[in-house]
């Protein structure tokens, strides 16, 4: 039996590459004036999906204000550098993460998002 998906999966879950940003702590210098961490930026090539109808029903249940959400599930890149994540950029727009279910020891990442408001297009 050949475990070769070539052909099982459509142009519609084609993978993209999206850029994760994230943060270094801050800290406070010696004269206590807060110095914010460094950006740091990892591209990892990932596909996207809609949200189920069901999942984006939970999500306004708990308060969540969404615009356009989707699903990310991570093919590959640093998934250590995943958990430490706010925000997300692919399809030339910046998403905020909102739910994440990461597992590096599974080299398994799905992370929800939703867009931010007003944002050139």
């Amino acid at each position: 039996m050949s475990l070769d998906m070539t052909g099982h999966i459509d142009d519609v879950f084609a993978s993209t590459p999206v850029i994760v940003k994230a943060f270094t702590a801050g800290h406070r210098d010696d004269f206590g004036i807060w110095v914010p961490g460094t950006s740091i930026d990892e591209v990892y090539t990932a596909t996207t999906q809609p949200l189920r109808d069901r999942e984006l029903d939970n999500l306004l249940r708990a308060g969540k204000r969404i615009l356009d959400s989707r699903k990310i599930y991570i093919n590959s890149g640093d998934l250590e550098k995943l958990k430490l994540s706010n925000d997300v950029e692919f399809l030339g727009q910046l998403w905020e993460i909102i739910d994440s279910d990461i597992r590096p020891w599974r080299t398994y990442a799905k992370i929800v998002v939703s867009r931010y408001d007003e944002q050139p297009t």
